[in-house]
């Protein structure tokens, strides 16, 4: 697979065994997309909490095909987050915790524009089809000051269901899997 700029991509499910190039992807974040995406904290020990604990959370990677660096990398949680559910369900949203899922993405600050976010999301949203996932929410929304985000997931058909502040002024938004 491609990136815009003609960068060989391998896109895949994250595995435990990832866990320091993960982490050492995090902590090369910049800081301000380090302020912008926060699933779980960065350190090897936290990683291996979240994916040992459960099958709730399922990472995805993206690697530079040729030095195997991840150059993006998404979280999902199955269901929603309960500290969203009175906001989401204000909106008239029926949750379900078995059809809804949680998304968290972010792509190295070095390869961004370079379509690999929308490469990654089409395989995500493979993959939540065939487990017939129906709708996936932004986890924590998105910040409106994030105008090129908010950009991407409007052109993905993302929805917005309502604002809320948390550090300033964010979107929730929702999208349908077909």
């Amino acid at each position: 697979m491609k990136a815009k700029d003609g960068t060989q991509i391998l896109l895949s499910k994250f595995t435990i065994s990832e866990a320091n190039n993960l982490s050492i992807y995090l902590n090369h974040l910049s800081p301000e997309s380090k302020q912008r995406f926060g699933p779980h904290p960065y350190d090897v020990d936290s990683i291996y909490t979240l994916f040992n604990q459960s099958d709730t959370y399922v990472g995805y990677i993206a690697q530079e095909k040729t030095q195997g660096k991840i150059i993006s990398y998404s979280v999902i949680k199955h269901g929603y987050l309960e500290h969203d559910k009175l906001r989401l369900e204000s909106y008239g949203l029926e949750l379900d915790k078995d059809s809804d899922c949680t998304f968290a993405p972010s792509v190295s600050d070095e390869y961004q524009n370079k379509g690999i976010g929308k490469l990654m999301f089409d395989y995500i949203v493979g993959d939540l089809q065939a487990i017939n996932k129906k709708r996936i929410i932004l986890w924590g929304g998105v910040q409106a000051t994030n105008e090129s985000a908010f950009a991407f997931y409007s052109k993905q058909g993302f929805k917005v269901l309502g604002q809320f502040e948390h550090n300033g002024y964010n979107y929730d938004m929702i999208f349908d899997i077909n």
